[in-house]
């Protein structure tokens, strides 16, 4: 299996969000740095990002959070809790995106709102684009959580609205233990097809 050494994380930051996710959330943080991958995020330390952040601290891994200074005072209560160079700083949420984008070597995708919603989807419109190139985007569809939007997705496959070419990419994983095999599965879709 390919070391993956970055992996861009997105998921929900609110503090509202249903406690049936965080202890997933969590371990998905535990098992990308048990892989030794760094988890790029952008910066929280509430919510399911804080969730993730602490999986990642459990087993003494690494981040790198980009963020706006507006975010950050958002997002994230404790700023002691990050390590010196672990925090960017950029000036605006298209930055930040594209910077998320082109860090990770694959996309994670955690439950989350319209802030989840809106940068998976800019990520899949600039993959349309050619502006970023394909990489694996794993939705972790714990308590079924993104069931919805998978049968979205194939009703517009099924409608003709989106090819399979649009979604070679995307796999959906029940448990974060499946998250690199699935990343896996997807690299080599994508290799066969260069």
């Amino acid at each position: 299996m390919k070391k993956y050494k970055m992996i861009t994380a997105f998921c929900g930051a609110a503090p509202s969000i249903s406690s049936v996710y965080h202890e997933p959330m969590r371990r998905t943080g535990e098992v990308l740095a048990e892989h030794g991958a760094t988890m790029v995020f952008g910066i929280g330390d509430n919510g399911l990002m804080g969730s993730m952040f602490q999986g990642v601290r459990n087993k003494n891994g690494n981040v790198v959070g980009i963020t706006t200074l507006k975010l950050l005072d958002l997002q994230c209560k404790n700023l002691s809790v990050f390590k010196l160079g672990e925090i960017k700083i950029v000036p605006d949420l298209s930055k930040r995106k594209k910077d998320m984008f082109q860090m990770g070597e694959a996309i994670l995708v955690g439950p989350g709102g319209w802030g989840t919603i809106d940068e998976f989807s800019e990520f899949a419109v600039l993959i349309q684009t050619g502006e970023v190139k394909k990489k694996p985007m794993i939705f972790l569809n714990y308590n079924k959580f993104w069931e919805p939007f998978r049968a979205l997705m194939l009703n517009m496959l099924q409608e003709g609205t989106l090819n399979q070419d649009k979604v070679d990419y995307v796999e959906f994983v029940d448990e974060p233990d499946e998250v690199f095999d699935a990343i896996q599965k997807v690299q080599n879709r994508l290799d066969a097809k260069r």
